[in-house]
């Protein structure tokens, strides 16, 4: 080897040494956004959840304090649980302690070490979290409920594994998340979307090139997180991608006007994720 192959070497290495010093750097700074603690006083929610009816100022109130959107505040003041909506109060504001794992080769995700407390679910609501990311990248996770009874979900996990039916278990140790439905749809429509995916789109395998090396839709042979979720509702009609564009993120589902907050935890409820 001549001296000038050995300084090209030495070069080569030094760069790769470089990039890689980089990407770690910009993984650890994206750590501590895993989560938001609200910067405004916890509220005694008391006076407004014995009001038989709640304006629009009581379920503005409940959102901050508790990140319940409207219809899950009915959901639970339906059945007189203001105990829960006492304790998800309580979560909101709290400051878990957070660990960072890797989940594949890329990637890693966020996880705290206390339980949040999920507003009600029902079949076709959308779970989507910040707290996945691809070194300094948070490109997220989503995953649509087909079983709320039984707390299932249909994921496309992770590189390297095929869709499959999760717990929600892991949902509440995430340490922000977005709880979302169809806007203006009947439960039965929503029902009938949790089924197609359940029946059509589990079992496929993953991959982060759909809509890019691959076509977006019609697509049944890959997916990836939120690609899955997208393709369940766009067969009933619903395009939930807001920006359109080549591949479908979960943040791109989470802007979706299309979409009605249920909750909202770990995270601003006046700018959700924008």
């Amino acid at each position: 080897m001549t001296a000038r192959d050995s300084r090209r070497g030495s070069l080569l290495l030094l760069i790769l040494a470089t990039l890689v010093l980089c990407l770690l750097l910009w993984k650890q700074s994206a750590e501590p956004s895993a989560r938001w603690v609200p910067d405004y006083q916890k509220a005694d929610l008391t006076g407004v959840l014995a009001e038989e009816t709640l304006s629009p100022a009581g379920y503005d109130l409940l959102l901050a304090q508790t990140g319940l959107g409207k219809p899950a505040v009915d959901a639970l003041r339906e059945t007189g649980d203001a105990e829960t909506i006492l304790r998800i109060q309580e979560a909101f504001f709290s400051e878990p302690e957070i660990a960072c794992t890797r989940n594949s080769l890329v990637s890693w995700e966020e996880h705290a070490a206390s339980a949040a407390v999920l507003a009600p679910l029902e079949e076709g609501d959308i779970l989507i979290t910040p707290c996945s990311h691809t070194f300094g990248w948070r490109n997220g996770h989503a995953a649509i409920v087909v079983d709320a009874e039984n707390g299932r979900t249909l994921e496309a996990v992770v590189l390297g594994r095929d869709s499959s039916i999760q717990t929600v278990e892991k949902w509440e140790r995430y340490p922000s998340f977005l709880l979302f439905r169809l806007r203006d749809v009947p439960a039965e429509t929503r029902v009938a979307i949790a089924d197609f995916a359940r029946e059509h789109l589990n079992g496929i395998p993953y991959s982060l090139t759909v809509g890019i090396l691959s076509p977006k839709h019609p697509q049944t042979e890959r997916t990836h997180c939120s690609h899955l979720v997208w393709e369940a509702f766009r067969q009933f009609g619903y395009d939930l991608d807001s920006d359109g564009g080549l591949i479908v993120t979960p943040k791109d589902i989470a802007n979706s006007p299309l979409l009605e907050l249920k909750q909202v935890y770990g995270m601003d409820p006046r700018t959700l994720w924008n």
